[in-house]
């Protein structure tokens, strides 16, 4: 290694290490890792550097064998052959079908433009069975729904990709329509079952410019159901909304830490005004907040959600902005059998009781602190 001779970072052991290779090209390498039975969520590359992996509870290099400037030049090229103009400006985004893997790449420089790297995620080649998800059934009844806005709400890299991939892919095999979604840049293939599949791309090389002008013309493009991808600012927020009204199934990604914040910064982008409350509380059908957690064993992850099915009392909350009642209400509903409500403390406490996950894990993952700690003293 050259610019990382005192790394600390652990090499995977003899066992571990298996027959992974470090000899072939990069992108040898890396096709072998993604069909490997290794367990990880993405692959860091950085020039100079070994081959790292973010695994559930660590992060690991491949080896002690640094990728050099040729070998990253090379990759590149495969992803983007027009690399070294798009890396000029900023990094860039890219999903790419590797043999039987499909990925998303982010391609950067770092260090002042001295050395070349890259992140890669690795996505099903299909959308994943809803039951093999780990999702309470009132989580998968949304894909039973014919009309308004569904949030999938949480951090980055929390599942909320596969969960919609998934979700939509249930309405593909259940009914026929036209499924439009608008991602950046298109991740899980959705293949055609009972429905037409329209996926779109976002960025400057993609199908189009944005999410809110992808979803201004979802309206035009007679769908059923729309996917946008993320809601990331006023216009596409006002956009999703406006779609919602006009009859089709709209789920959309917000990243928000709890289910209370998400449907605060959804308000503050649709700009917070009593019209757009009252809309907001009339077209939403339902919330979904959810974390991965790490096994105990550093294995896996294992998904928990929180779920929040709007009945008439949501709606006036949301509708009067009481956002704050959110919490309480969602708490008294998730006693009813029938609610369609659950809190992702009660996901966390059957983890916790099954010995899946560990208590620091859990309380890193809770969208209510006070009542977790009340819960586990």
């Amino acid at each position: 290694m050259v610019d990382d001779q005192y790394s600390l970072i652990e090499t995977l052991s003899f066992l571990e290490y298996g027959d992974l290779p470090v000899l072939g090209t990069l992108v040898e390498q890396i096709v072998h890792l993604l069909n490997s039975d290794t367990v990880f969520s993405d692959i860091i590359i950085h020039q100079n550097s070994p081959i790292m992996l973010r695994q559930p509870k660590r992060l690991v290099a491949v080896s002690d064998t640094p990728v050099t400037l040729e070998e990253m030049e090379e990759f590149f090229e495969v992803i983007e052959p027009n690399w070294e103009e798009r890396i000029s400006d900023r990094a860039f985004d890219r999903a790419k079908d590797l043999h039987s893997a499909r990925i998303r790449l982010n391609c950067f420089t770092f260090q002042g433009k001295k050395r070349l790297g890259c992140v890669i995620r690795r996505f099903p080649t299909e959308p994943m069975a809803l039951d093999q998800l780990g999702l309470r059934q009132n989580s998968q009844d949304f894909a039973k729904l014919y009309s308004g806005l569904v949030l999938i709400i949480g951090d980055t890299c929390q599942g909320k990709s596969t969960t919609i991939a998934s979700l939509l892919d249930q309405i593909n095999k259940t009914r026929s329509g036209h499924i439009i979604t608008i991602e950046d840049p298109v991740e899980t293939l959705i293949p055609q079952r009972k429905s037409i599949i329209t996926q779109r791309e976002v960025g400057t090389d993609g199908d189009v410019q944005s999410y809110y002008l992808g979803a201004l013309d979802a309206l035009r493009e007679r769908p059923d159901v729309v996917l946008i991808g993320e809601i990331r600012d006023s216009q596409t927020a006002q956009e999703a909304l406006a779609l919602s009204e006009s009859g089709p199934l709209v789920f959309a990604t917000l990243h928000a830490r709890s289910t209370e914040l998400g449907l605060q910064k959804m308000l503050r982008l649709l700009g917070n005004t009593d019209t757009q409350a009252q809309a907001l509380s009339t077209s939403l059908r339902g919330v979904i907040c959810q974390a991965l957690l790490p096994s105990i064993s550093g294995e896996k992850y294992h998904l928990a959600t929180e779920c929040l099915t709007v009945n008439p009392e949501t709606a006036r909350l949301i509708e009067s902005r009481n956002i704050g009642g959110i919490r309480p209400l969602l708490e008294k509903l998730e006693q009813a059998a029938d609610s369609g409500c659950h809190t992702m403390n009660s996901d966390l406490k059957q983890l916790l009781k099954a010995k899946k996950i560990t208590l620091d894990d859990a309380r890193k993952a809770t969208t209510d602190r006070v009542q977790f700690d009340a819960l586990f003293k």
